[in-house]
């Protein structure tokens, strides 16, 4: 799942014209949003393209409910239950 999570990020960041550098390698559960130049605005987007994409309805309350990686993996779980 984290392999199709990063397609989602990096289409995304492509979709706003920004520049996503941050090989899949790299990313582990623990990656901070922060780290991947995560703004509120590209949360949103990211966020939306994930429901659409991964066919899931995420509850987002706020930004800070998600830190990590590991968090938004775990809410798509919990989506997809």
């Amino acid at each position: 799942m984290l392999e199709e999570l990063y397609n989602v990020i990096s289409d995304s960041y492509k979709q706003m014209n920004r520049e996503f550098n941050t090989p899949l390698s790299e990313i582990t559960e623990e990656t901070k949003l922060k780290d991947l130049d995560m703004d509120s605005v590209s949360f949103v987007v990211i966020m939306m393209n994930i429901e659409d994409k991964m066919n899931v309805r995420l509850n987002v309350d706020s930004s800070s409910a998600f830190q990590t990686v590991g968090d938004v993996l775990n809410a798509i779980k919990t989506a997809k239950n």
